[in-house]
């Protein structure tokens, strides 16, 4: 039967279909963790929150990191373009499209410096914690070696280096006076995430953390908040004006098959709130809600301009994913507070049917259906 022929059905037998289908869809398409992967955090709060994750996601299997450039064309591929039609490692450190993995233009990068967990060059593939994949991502050479073991931070006007994606130079943000490395805005949230699930995954390494690490971002011997204030401030702030993209969630799930955890703060950005924000001293419910904004989510189709309304109390700029039913991500981009969508009807991606749309803050996720008609 043509995948489309029920929306031909009329009147009581279409509402039918189309409550069931509402029913069975997933709540999260995206986030695709196991059922009750994190129930055993539900009800804590604070220091007992990030412990419950650290059971939970700690026990992981451990890679080759020889091997990490073939995982990587499972988390790091990006899409076909026109001016790469076979798609291209996907390098958060510059704008280079490359499809082959070469070791002279591309590095196994640690987002966070293995020398904070006191493992060398040397010792790399002998442990866990520096061969995750959560951590580690391809890499321009030269933005690497720039990079060195510095802090995240925000670079003032002179930049010791800078190639138009990432830069290292002082720190302007307060609380940190040194060099810095900056990524480049569309990937701040990505970079406060990784950090927070390092500390959150390698809670049992409170007793290690050193180097500039110590001296800029991390309290050795803290199981709890392990981030020092500025660390808080800084990766807060870009946890939440970046907020999750559909890039992350499809790592995230990539990185889930390869080594059987997730990132947390990736399927539950309101997570940080609990452990380091606004929502200290709060049990956490399993909602993904911010509890400060409990306003729907609401889509509405209109056939006359081909395009969705989509209205939100949202005081925060917010990306949004379009999915189809079986899971296929039609459209991405960002919206404001009240936002009109324009689907991409000239190359015929949205067909007659139901759509999911997700939107995204660094706080929460909210979801809700519509039907193109």
């Amino acid at each position: 039967m043509n995948k489309f022929y029920f929306l031909k059905i009329r009147g009581k037998r279409f509402l039918k279909i189309l409550f069931w289908i509402g029913l069975c869809l997933p709540y999260n398409l995206l986030a695709q963790e196991p059922t009750g992967y994190y129930d055993a955090a539900l009800g804590k709060k604070d220091k007992d929150l990030k412990t419950a994750l650290f059971k939970i996601i700690r026990p992981h299997k451990q890679l080759n990191y020889l091997a990490l450039p073939t995982a990587f064309q499972s988390t790091d591929w990006h899409p076909a373009t026109s001016t790469s039609p076979k798609g291209y490692y996907w390098d958060m450190y510059s704008s280079n499209q490359h499809s082959t993995w070469s070791k002279q233009e591309l590095n196994r990068e640690h987002n966070m410096p293995k020398s904070w967990f006191g493992v060398s060059s040397d010792q790399v593939n002998d442990f866990q914690i520096s061969t995750d994949l959560n951590n580690l991502y391809p890499s321009d050479i030269n933005a690497n070696s720039a990079k060195l073991n510095y802090a995240l931070g925000v670079v003032s006007n002179s930049a010791i280096f800078s190639n138009g994606v990432v830069k290292v130079g002082s720190n302007s943000f307060p609380g940190y006076n040194g060099t810095v490395f900056e990524p480049a805005n569309e990937y701040k949230g990505d970079f406060a995430r990784d950090y927070m699930y390092m500390v959150t995954c390698y809670e049992d390494y409170a007793n290690t953390w050193q180097s500039i690490g110590t001296s800029s971002m991390l309290i050795r011997g803290s199981y709890y908040p392990v981030l020092n204030a500025y660390a808080v401030n800084l990766l807060l702030q870009w946890h939440r004006q970046d907020a999750v993209s559909s890039k992350e969630v499809t790592r995230n799930n990539a990185v889930y098959s390869l080594q059987n955890n997730r990132n947390p703060y990736i399927d539950y950005p309101v997570l940080a709130e609990y452990i380091w924000g606004k929502f200290i001293g709060e049990t956490w419910d399993g909602s993904n809600d911010d509890p400060e904004n409990n306003s729907p989510l609401k889509a509405l189709y209109s056939a006359t301009d081909k395009s969705v309304f989509v209205s939100i109390k949202n005081p925060q700029a917010a990306f949004y994913s379009i999915f189809s039913v079986f899971g296929m991500l039609k459209q991405s981009g960002e919206i404001s507070e009240t936002s009109k969508i324009s689907l991409n009807k000239e190359n015929k991606i949205f067909d007659k049917g139901i759509y999911l749309i997700v939107v995204y803050t660094g706080n929460y996720r909210k979801s809700t259906r519509f039907l193109v008609y």
